[in-house]
């Protein structure tokens, strides 16, 4: 990607190293359980908290350099366009995005209309209407706050604002995210900065030789803060009290406030942050999305294709929209090529139709099989946070257990991280998130089958809880006996598991890639090459720049 790699991209978005997840009891603010998973060494792979916007026009940037040509201010008519099968065939208006302009549309002539349109289907949803899955769907609700540089006050323990922070409940889930945010300034001169490091990237300039952030701020006349992102993925089966008013004016205030009140513990790490009014424009204080998880039953057609969300959605939970569904664009894009080559040799009209319609069939099967099991990871998931044993245990073991085995590849995780073209392709289309492992799929199906019959706000029996334990050991241990992938470094990667993915509730040790700038408090990954913060340009220690393997490690797995 240009070498676009940690010494670029951690000037303009924050850091991201694993996920960290604290399950509470709504009747007992002290007994919570959590989970810590870390994430990849900063030498090889670093992960990143990613503002859009700003993601978004480095992308564009970055196609623009491929010769793409990018239009500004346009959307396509999907009402007026025509589209229809075969070569060339199809008729294409765009025009101005600006409300109330008279210019003219233009038309282009094309055999392939991607719908990119995400929630909004705006092709997908003329071809077939939304499918719901059977059960409670789930709503989400968000705001911004500031974000405080001591971290020493907030109520959880092993607390890092470098983590991605799940605080689970009984109802769903809580994200507490860091951002780094750049909103506010001219769109010109964050192309020129997003420019100067492409350009550095391109000539592969050292990290200590590149200005920090704050620097290049100052370079180009720009200012960034550093944001909070805070918000809760609900079920829909939840009843909320009648009278809502005193947690705030609109919906969405109200039940990310009813639901920060209920828990004291969250009540408690929230009074450390302060909502910020109107972050990106009039109407932006609070946020709500209603019924996340849908499909869509047709992702392709004559003279069209869906990628994306476009394609269907589940939840937040573990990032599928991102780190799963992005496979569709990458799957949608290597077959294009192959679709439109034979189409373009095998005739007429209706035999290049047929032609495509073939190459694209295992794309539809891919799609078609994809978000039901992705659903089924959400719903295990979220009985999982019914009892905070079970999402201590069961509920995160599995989902890093089998997402790390099904996308196992010991060329890949001790040598570099990195997958070439078709390799990553293979991997996109089989990984789904370790949904569609059969022993995960096993212990999914047994915890549903036990749970899904309990009310939202039931306790959930002893029984049940432990009929649920002792599966999740039995499977486990027989799936890991014959797992190529039970190499991996699980007592370092998983902080209350061992070796043999056994809960171990006396372990407190795990791999630590990361540390906090001395000066500025800001996160930053563990490597000996990097002898200045690339937040602040402060000189680090060499001590902070080692990373701490727990247990120590012959080699890299």
């Amino acid at each position: 990607m240009y070498g676009l790699t940690a010494e670029y991209l951690l000037r303009i978005f924050g850091l991201k190293d694993g996920l960290a997840f604290y399950f509470m009891k709504e009747d007992d603010p002290e007994d919570y359980t959590y989970n810590l998973i870390v994430g990849t060494p900063g030498v090889y792979l670093s992960g990143y908290q990613v503002e859009r916007p700003v993601s978004e026009l480095l992308f564009t940037l970055m196609a623009q350099r491929r010769g793409i040509n990018v239009y500004h201010g346009k959307k396509v008519d999907f009402v007026a366009s025509e589209v229809q099968g075969g070569v060339k065939n199809s008729k294409v208006l765009v025009g101005d995005a600006a409300k109330g302009s008279e210019r003219p549309p233009a038309s282009m002539s094309t055999s392939l209309l991607v719908d990119a349109t995400g929630r909004f289907r705006q092709l997908a949803s003329k071809k077939s209407p939304i499918k719901r899955f059977e059960g409670f769907n789930t709503d989400a609700f968000w705001a911004y706050y500031d974000c405080p540089k001591d971290e020493s006050k907030l109520p959880f323990r092993h607390y890092e604002g470098c983590q991605t922070n799940h605080l689970c409940i009984p109802e769903g889930w809580f994200w507490v995210i860091r951002l780094l945010c750049w909103e506010g300034n001219p769109t010109s001169k964050m192309m020129d900065m997003l420019t100067y490091l492409l350009d550095c990237a391109a000539a592969g300039v050292p990290s200590d030789e590149i200005p920090c952030t704050e620097k290049l701020a100052e370079m180009f006349g720009l200012k960034y803060k550093w944001i909070t992102s805070v918000g809760i993925a609900a079920r829909n089966d939840v009843k909320y009290p009648e009278d809502m008013s005193e947690y705030g004016s609109g919906e969405a205030e109200r039940k990310l406030n009813y639901f920060i009140r209920k828990y004291p513990r969250i009540n408690e790490l929230m009074s450390n942050y302060t909502v910020i009014e109107d972050l990106y424009g009039p109407g932006t204080t609070w946020f709500v999305r209603k019924t996340l998880t849908y499909q869509s039953p047709v992702v392709s057609g004559p003279g069209w294709l869906a990628i994306g969300d476009a394609c269907g959605f589940t939840n937040p939970l573990f990032s599928p929209g991102i780190n799963v569904g992005m496979a569709s664009s990458t799957y949608a894009a290597e077959l294009t090529h192959e679709a439109l080559d034979r189409a373009k040799a095998s005739g007429g009209s209706n035999a290049a139709e047929a032609s495509i319609r073939e190459t694209l069939a295992p794309y539809n099967d891919f799609l078609r099989g994809l978000h039901p099991s992705l659903d089924t990871m959400n719903r295990f998931l979220y009985h999982c946070f019914r009892d905070p044993r079970l999402g201590e245990r069961v509920g995160v073991p599995w989902q890093y257990y089998a997402g790390a085995s099904v996308g196992f590849d010991p060329v890949h995780i001790q040598g570099t991280f990195t997958l070439d073209r078709a390799q990553y392709l293979k991997y996109a289309r089989n990984w789904h998130s370790g949904a569609q492992m059969p022993a995960y799929q096993e212990i999914a199906g047994e915890t549903i089958r036990l749970l899904a019959p309990i009310p939202l706000g039931d306790k959930v029996p002893e029984e049940v809880v432990q009929s649920v334990l002792a599966a999740s050991e039995r499977i486990m241990a027989r799936s890991l006996a014959e797992n190529p992938a039970k190499i991996i470094r699980w007592r370092g990667k998983i902080f209350t598991h061992d070796e043999a993915m056994r809960f171990d509730m006396d372990k407190s040790g795990r791999d630590v890639f990361t540390n906090q700038c001395a000066e500025c408090l800001c996160w930053t990954i563990r490597r000996e090459d990097w002898k200045l913060c690339h937040n602040c340009g402060a000189e680090r220690k060499p001590e902070d720049n080692k990373v701490i393997w727990d247990p120590p490690r012959e080699i890299m797995v």
